[in-house]
């Protein structure tokens, strides 16, 4: 009786183990139905300040779940928990959390906040139509080269991978209502009263938003780009000191300026890629040896 009792207790830890990548994916997909969520009581109408208090807390929502997609699959492989169920699991929650959100993210801000004689409001639609379709196509082609060519880890994403993508629309929407409050301590603490032409000015954050999607919907389906893999490069040979140090600057920096931050670390992994690929043409031009007077 006891020898039966301790294998079924080593037969059963695996199992239990395996459950909790796959628990962290859930919250993940938990993250973004409440942003789902929040985004469809902002359009119920009511007063402003709350409809605007409900889809910053969209914004931040949109953002715990790229926390918990970072560390599903760091937790799988760790405890080698690893399923094709949860593989499966993880695309549909990104699916969610950073390709349906995010996109209603931007329907329900240019809804709020421009004027309905817009001339982009009949393209706005549109335009996140097309961000979606960018995230699930590039889900749908992500797990077709995964189920056919299974590896540990990965460097580089052809393409901008979808939490990426979500963070751009995620950050501006956040230093959009940052700059229009003027309540963060460090806005009045560097430059005191707020500028005159300043609602001018970030009025045209909700009309580029949905031109930004269309353009992340390309960049997602994308196969010239190439797009560096942040949690594999800083956790995937383990916590060098210098990776360390970056780390905890970077979180007390995240800490007191969080909106400014990411706002420069989502456009910075966003355009810096693709600004590589345009100019690459000129670098190698510039890079091919000039052909020796006397071969000619």
């Amino acid at each position: 009786m006891e020898r039966r009792c301790s294998v079924t207790g080593t037969s059963e830890t695996p199992r239990l183990i395996a459950v909790i990548p796959n628990f962290i994916t859930l919250c993940n997909a938990v993250c973004g139905f409440i942003a789902l969520t929040l985004l469809a009581r902002s359009l119920e109408g009511g007063e402003e300040q709350l409809l605007e208090v409900r889809l910053h807390q969209a914004a931040w929502f949109i953002l715990a779940g790229m926390l918990f997609d970072v560390f599903d699959g760091k937790v799988a492989r760790a405890t080698g928990g690893g399923t094709t169920l949860g593989a499966q699991l993880d695309s549909l929650a990104d699916l969610v959390t950073f390709g349906l959100a995010p996109a209603g993210l931007t329907l329900a801000l240019f809804h709020h906040s421009v004027e309905s004689g817009n001339p982009l409001g009949r393209l706005m639609w549109v335009f996140c139509l097309a961000y979606f379709l960018g995230a699930l196509l590039r889900l749908a082609r992500f797990n077709s080269v995964r189920d056919g060519h299974e590896t540990d880890d990965h460097m580089a994403f052809d393409g901008m991978p979808t939490p990426g993508a979500a963070g751009v629309i995620v950050s501006l929407v956040l230093i959009y209502f940052t700059l229009k409050d003027w309540s963060a301590w460090y806005l009045e603490f560097f430059v005191g009263e707020k500028p005159a032409g300043l609602d001018a000015s970030i009025a045209m954050i909700p009309q580029f938003l949905p031109v930004c999607c269309f353009l992340l919907g390309y960049l997602m389906v994308s196969n010239r780009v190439k797009y560096p893999h942040v949690a594999s490069q800083m956790f995937g040979q383990g916590m060098q000191f210098d990776r360390f140090s970056s780390l905890v600057f970077g979180t007390a920096l995240m800490v007191f300026f969080k909106e400014p931050m990411l706002c420069v670390i989502f456009f910075g992994y966003a355009s810096w890629p693709a600004f590589s690929w345009i100019t690459s043409p000129l670098r190698r031009s510039k890079g091919q040896p000039s052909p020796d007077l006397d071969e000619v």
